[in-house]
């Protein structure tokens, strides 16, 4: 099944469970979902990880792989570099050194922001990464978001995202995508199998990853 059909993230699907570090086994979806967005990662690309978190690897793994690779977060510490390096240690019990701080750290650009209020200019992306985000946002700021996420990403660009299922309403979202002019790039399944991957950790949920483009 081709990576770019958006529907939900199975048991069966390849996951990374070292995915630039050894992930936490807390994170039961993540290795799944890292497993499938970093197929996404192109060397021309610039690209950008959207509410990006302290520690976490997507955009360290893309730091490696594309031209260009933008992080935003809306947590202050984001923009100090011993506040990352520091919850890196503590999230993967990791220690550092100089070849990752040369080939992962320093290249990316940071900043600090909300998704609804992204600090770059119009059409700047190839790919926006949003990993495990959207179900923590309101309605509202959900919208104005898709609509950040649209401004900024290139006329052919990909917007790469997951989340978790059924904090997001797939029908619902689906009327969100056309109300800002985006929608599913090919293939798009709202069934859920049976061996679909479900985490625990939160209650019971269901991820599911979508490929989005400008429509």
């Amino acid at each position: 099944m081709s990576i770019f059909t958006s529907r939900f993230i199975l048991e069966i699907d390849p996951y990374s469970k070292h995915f630039v570090f050894n992930l936490p086994n807390t994170w039961e979806t993540r290795p799944h979902e890292y497993g499938w967005a970093k197929n996404f990662a192109e060397t021309e690309d610039i690209v950008l990880d959207a509410a990006c978190g302290l520690s976490h690897p997507l955009k360290f793994y893309l730091a490696d792989k594309c031209k260009e690779v933008y992080a935003c977060d809306i947590d202050g510490r984001i923009l100090s570099k011993s506040s990352i390096l520091k919850d890196i240690e503590d999230t993967y019990g990791t220690v550092i050194d100089d070849s990752f701080l040369k080939h992962s750290f320093t290249p990316i650009h940071f900043s600090q922001s909300s998704l609804t209020n992204l600090p770059y200019q119009n059409k700047s992306f190839d790919k926006i990464f949003c990993i495990s985000v959207l179900e923590h946002l309101s309605k509202e700021d959900m919208e104005q978001t898709f609509k950040e996420f649209r401004r900024t990403l290139k006329d052919q660009g990909l917007l790469i995202v997951t989340f978790d299922y059924p904090a997001i309403n797939l029908e619902e979202l689906k009327i969100l995508l056309d109300k800002v002019k985006l929608k599913f790039h090919g293939d798009y399944s709202f069934d859920k199998p049976d061996n679909v991957l479900v985490s625990t950790i939160w209650g019971e949920l269901n991820c599911f990853r979508a490929v989005l483009i400008k429509d």
